[in-house]
């Protein structure tokens, strides 16, 4: 582009001057030819004797000048000193064409290798009471306005060529500095890939910080759905423990196998519906909005057939009180991830019993759960939710469980609280809004 700039305007400049140029001659010689029209007298008599000497000395042999008074024919009446015919412009149309008194005719010609330019006017003169035309020539060399147009060409060319090197050095050091922030930006990003740094850091120009901004959002959104998914990987690990455990402590019954196949098939597809739900949470963050109401009862009642057959050893005694078509608008998955989690700590955790108490009134609905436990310390109950964390490490176990209930009830705008039992152990209140 710098390069077309350039040329173009070399180009509009060199024209520019060259039709100046010979506007400015072509002007110099109509003024010249005038002068020699006022300073020529021609005898009346005979116009071939008329003097040879202008009274100002207008032309003269360094200025290059030659002028001629014609007639129509061609014939020569009078030249400047020292003028050569031949220099006399050819093929003239005032010459050999229909003469205007007036016109004038410019025209260039060569004479031994050289450049001229030729002004010739038609003139009509009363002479012996008749209309006799004249034709007055002025001719010039064109060496002198080859040099000058020469010598302009140089300076103009060499001038835009200083010109658009400090132009092309300018705009280098321009975008150099005007893109030196595009380059922190891709040398923080690189930074980021390593691992170097977590997020673009760098104060960039008001124009750049929605991109750094969006690229900030878009790092982070990344690190979530990496964070969602490796989360999703061990919230699946932890629920398919129940219906393994199930499946562990099915023993066959040679008497009655079609007992041990119907409780296989229950925990294969109790598998199959933990493994759908849990894709499901990993790729949405919030309740679908067309969730149906669900009943609690059966749910529960379910989760607590599975928790017989799993601490079936432990001898554990369930109270129920529960409103007989009590429903909330929930997933059964997500409910039975809050209450299949909460049940297996509480039975892990148990001596021998657990109270399970779910309420609704008119604006929440209540799930209680206590069991006769140890309990756990004051000061540690608030650990408890966090990814990882296990009060003690000797029982197996991931520390998961209860950070997925504290997201899924998150997730429905609920609140959870840990407190101490009657019985000793640990009491767990969860409710949601109606």
């Amino acid at each position: 582009m710098v390069s077309l700039f350039v040329f173009l305007t070399g180009y509009t400049l060199n024209k520019t001057f060259y039709n100046n140029a010979y506007s400015a001659l072509k002007e110099r010689l109509t003024g010249q030819i005038y002068l020699l029209m006022a300073d020529r007298e021609l005898n009346t008599v005979n116009p071939q004797n008329s003097p040879q000497k202008l009274s100002v000395d207008i032309l003269n042999h360094d200025s290059g000048l030659s002028a001629y008074i014609t007639q129509a024919d061609g014939t020569i009446l009078w030249h400047s000193s020292g003028s050569d015919p031949r220099y006399l412009p050819p093929d003239n149309p005032l010459i050999y064409g229909k003469i205007v008194h007036g016109k004038k005719v410019f025209q260039t010609f060569t004479v031994d290798d050289k450049d001229y330019i030729g002004l010739s006017i038609a003139i009509f003169w009363n002479l012996n009471k008749y209309q006799t035309p004249l034709i007055y020539h002025i001719s010039d060399d064109l060496s002198e306005l080859y040099q000058i147009i020469d010598s302009y060409q140089k300076s103009l060319w060499s001038h835009l060529l200083l010109m658009s090197v400090t132009l092309l050095i300018s705009l280098f050091v321009m975008l150099r500095w005007g893109l030196k922030p595009l380059r922190d930006v891709e040398h923080e990003i690189k930074a980021v890939e390593q691992g170097e740094q977590a997020l673009l850091q760098q104060d960039y120009p008001q124009e750049l910080q929605p991109l750094t901004r969006n690229i900030n959002e878009l790092i982070r959104y990344e690190r979530q759905q990496q964070e969602r998914y490796r989360n999703a990987l061990a919230d699946l690990a932890h629920s398919l423990k129940t219906p393994l455990a199930i499946i562990q402590g099915q023993s066959f019954d040679k008497q009655q196998p079609e007992n041990y196949i119907e409780q296989i098939d229950k925990a294969v597809q109790r598998i199959n519906n933990i493994v759908e739900y849990q894709l499901q949470r990993a790729s949405t963050t919030s309740p679908s909005p067309h969730i149906q109401y669900l009943k609690l009862e059966p749910v529960i009642k379910s989760l607590l057939d599975s928790m017989k057959k799993i601490y079936r050893e432990k001898a554990i005694h369930f109270t129920i009180q529960i409103t007989p078509g009590i429903q909330f608008k929930m997933d059964e998955g997500d409910l039975m991830e809050i209450l299949g989690n909460l049940l297996d700590n509480a039975c892990k955790w148990c001596k021998n019993s657990i109270n399970i108490e779910v309420t609704q009134d008119s604006t929440q609905l209540n799930i209680i759960i206590e069991d006769n436990g140890p309990g756990i310390e004051t000061e540690k109950i608030n650990t408890i939710t966090r990814r990882g964390v296990r009060i003690d490490e000797l029982t197996p176990g991931h520390g998961v469980g209860l950070a997925i209930v504290q997201d899924i009830v998150t997730a429905y705008n609920g609140r959870i609280e840990f407190g101490s039992s009657d019985k000793g152990g640990l009491k767990v209140f969860v409710s949601f809004k109606l």
